[in-house]
């Protein structure tokens, strides 16, 4: 008996002829069944909570109604003439919330895309020891992370005491929107850093001799060969770090003293010390659109199933 003839005799059902597997009948089985756990979770801890906010945001008061009738915009119109108005604090939430995912973004990719360049196609010896160290921070706690951000640049802190060591009377960053980029660009920053390393670092080398042997130098080869392609590695990289730092509570409470409001520390107000619930759901809401739209349209420029193969063909 040939192998292929023992194993149809032991699972007959699973092979409907040589070398081709039959789908599944049942949803529950493969590959079906294996979704079911993520599946279970995502619904649970994602869409559950996602629908919750919805429903709060048209409530009239801390209690979610599932009557039609209850249901009010008055959030979302509050939010939206108090935006366009300028009024009270959401115009100014909105201007700081664009300037600091911005500004964090630009200062992120400035800082990352020479040093993910340099780790993949310079750095040999000590490439290892530099990767755990940059990776090393993602597992402290943010809070804590900020909080030694607060201990250099407050006053008379170690910034002003190393400052004025060698002479310098430096003016202080600290509860300021300049400070607030400054904690979300060392907080996101691998976040930008390591999709920017591996997009480089999945660049077939043949792509760089070929280019050498036309004549290309260092520059073009830099121009018109890893510049575009390491393009994917900095839009995701972006993305990852602009809608992260569109949510940043943290560093705006600490760095910004209290002053510089954000929709994540607004919505944070609004949940705890105000207790307008539908308000803090709304702007909420209004985030999770924002971030959704530039999610898709980001994602819409590059081709991931080419990324993917690019990869895996190393």
């Amino acid at each position: 008996m040939s192998v292929r003839e023992f194993v149809r005799s032991k699972v007959p059902a699973a092979i409907d002829r040589p070398g081709r597997r039959l789908a599944s009948a049942s949803p529950l089985g493969p590959p079906g069944g294996l979704m079911l756990p993520l599946l279970a979770l995502l619904a649970f801890m994602f869409v559950g909570p996602i629908v919750a906010i919805v429903l709060f945001s048209v409530q009239t008061e801390n209690v979610i109604s599932l009557s039609v009738a209850d249901w009010t915009l008055e959030a979302y119109r509050e939010i939206v003439q108090g935006t366009l108005s300028g009024e009270g604090v959401y115009g100014e939430v909105t201007l700081n919330t664009i300037v600091i995912s911005a500004l964090t973004t630009v200062v992120a990719f400035v800082v990352s895309y020479p040093a993910a360049y340099a780790l993949a196609t310079k750095v040999r010896r000590f490439k290892l020891p530099i990767l755990i160290a940059l990776i090393i921070p993602l597992f402290t706690s943010v809070n804590i992370r900020v909080y030694g951000w607060v201990l250099f640049l407050i006053n008379d802190g170690v910034f002003d005491l190393l400052a004025g060591s060698v002479g310098l009377n430096a003016p202080s960053i600290i509860y300021t929107r300049s400070a607030v980029v400054l904690g979300t660009v060392y907080v996101y920053l691998p976040y930008m850093l390591f999709p920017i390393y591996l997009s480089i670092s999945t660049i077939d080398e043949s792509l760089l001799e070929a280019a050498s042997d036309l004549g290309a130098g260092r520059t073009k080869q830099f121009v018109d060969v890893i510049l575009p392609l390491s393009k994917p590695g900095v839009i995701i990289g972006s993305l990852f770090v602009f809608v992260l730092s569109l949510g940043a509570e943290v560093e705006a409470e600490l760095l910004g003293g209290g002053t510089i409001y954000t929709a994540a520390s607004n919505i944070s107000y609004s949940f705890g010390y105000s207790q307008n619930w539908p308000l803090g759901s709304a702007q909420a809401v209004g985030l999770l659109l924002i971030t959704t739209v530039c999610g898709v349209v980001i994602l819409r420029t590059i081709d991931l199933t080419e990324i993917a193969s690019r990869g895996g063909s190393r």
